[in-house]
């Protein structure tokens, strides 16, 4: 989960003055007065997609009430993200664009929060070792915390195999920034037939792949990393082919209201997750793209809920891993805790949404903001 919502792709929105107006218009007065075209129904996608993830790895706090087929959620991101890179660098690229101020703004783009992230989850476990009530070691730590920072993949020694074991959800950050890469480099070549290509035989290989794991859900440790690659390019490539489509007016032009949207997005994540490899590559190769084409014409008219959405979106998905609340799932009392479910699971969600909404206005956007002024002097 690469973006923060297409506005926040396209730019950095100007944080609140005291008095002035609530965040929701604020940010969406300052994407019109830049310019910007901002989907927001599809901004609303990605935020319920983002609290879907959270439901999964919360769900010992929330009985039944959780999203069995979340881990598609990670599809659907790089989907919107292809569609949105696409609207907002397309033509910046054909136009000579290169690729490091592109792979910078990208950075710009995602490291304060994953940086933020980073240091939460190293912090809790050094914390750990200082108690004595941790597997890690603080030799084990400080090697997966300097790779940690250059955003790759952990290659030491450490009690978790994942791709990034101080926090897990960074995998698919890692996995954006690749076929960022990818498109950057690729940009010049990358024709609607060929882009259709790349993402045609990303979704072979896939499924060839699924069909023996029996699932999508791999990619964010070293068990199955191929598949997390593939999950990437096609979904990515599917993303910006829909861009091209829509901009050349060869995609239909249907139209949905924005929350039977939200509750088709809803109503895929939810699927059982025992109906397997079927189900995830029906979603990632025909239902996904098919509610971005609807949701690229459907606008919501009422538009703060859906620009709150993504708004926290992208730090829901960052943080949720390295807060207490994930330590009550899964430390030792993660049997224990479904005792105070499915409210307490609910009311723990409530607070990492208000704190994500905070962390975004208060500490992403400021900082995205210093970051890009101080690169323009």
């Amino acid at each position: 989960m690469g973006e923060n919502g297409s506005l926040s792709a396209m730019g950095v929105a100007v944080p609140p003055a005291a008095g002035t107006a609530a965040p929701a218009e604020q940010v969406l007065a300052a994407g019109v007065a830049q310019g910007r075209h901002i989907w927001h129904t599809i901004d609303g996608m990605r935020g319920l997609a983002a609290i879907a993830v959270v439901t999964f790895h919360y769900r010992n706090m929330l009985g039944p009430w959780w999203f069995e087929s979340a881990h598609l959620a990670v599809d659907l991101f790089f989907l919107i993200s292809g569609v949105v890179i696409a609207a907002a660098y397309d033509q910046k690229l054909a136009e000579g664009l290169s690729t490091w101020r592109f792979m910078q703004a990208r950075m710009i783009r995602l490291m304060p929060l994953y940086l933020l992230g980073l240091c939460l989850g190293a912090s809790v476990i050094l914390f750990d070792i200082l108690m004595g009530q941790s597997r890690w070691s603080l030799a084990q730590l400080m090697p997966v915390l300097v790779i940690g920072v250059l955003m790759l993949p952990n290659p030491f020694p450490a009690p978790r195999h994942d791709l990034f074991p101080l926090n897990l959800p960074s995998w698919s950050l890692f996995w954006e920034v690749t076929v960022n890469l990818l498109y950057a480099l690729l940009h010049r070549v990358l024709t609607l037939p060929r882009v259709l290509m790349v993402a045609g035989l990303a979704g072979v290989a896939l499924a060839l792949l699924t069909i023996e794991a029996g699932t999508l859900d791999f990619g964010y440790n070293w068990t199955r990393p191929e598949i997390g690659f593939l999950r990437v390019v096609l979904s990515f490539f599917a993303g910006v082919a829909l861009m091209k489509l829509h901009r050349m007016g060869r995609l239909p032009r249907l139209q949905l209201p924005p929350v039977l949207l939200l509750l088709a997005t809803a109503a895929l994540l939810a699927l059982p997750a025992e109906w397997g490899w079927i189900k995830d590559m029906a979603c990632v190769t025909l239902a996904f793209p098919l509610v971005c084409i609807v949701a690229l014409n459907s606008e919501p008219r009422f538009l703060a809920p859906y620009v709150l959405l993504g708004m926290v979106s992208y730090p829901v998905y960052v943080i949720h891993m390295v807060i207490p609340f994930a330590r009550l799932s899964y430390g030792m009392l993660g049997e224990q805790i479904g005792d105070f479910g499915p409210a307490g699971g609910m009311v723990a969600i409530m607070i990492l949404l208000a704190l994500s909404l905070v962390l975004a206005w208060f500490y992403d956007i400021p900082v995205r903001r210093w970051i890009n002024t101080r690169l323009a002097r």
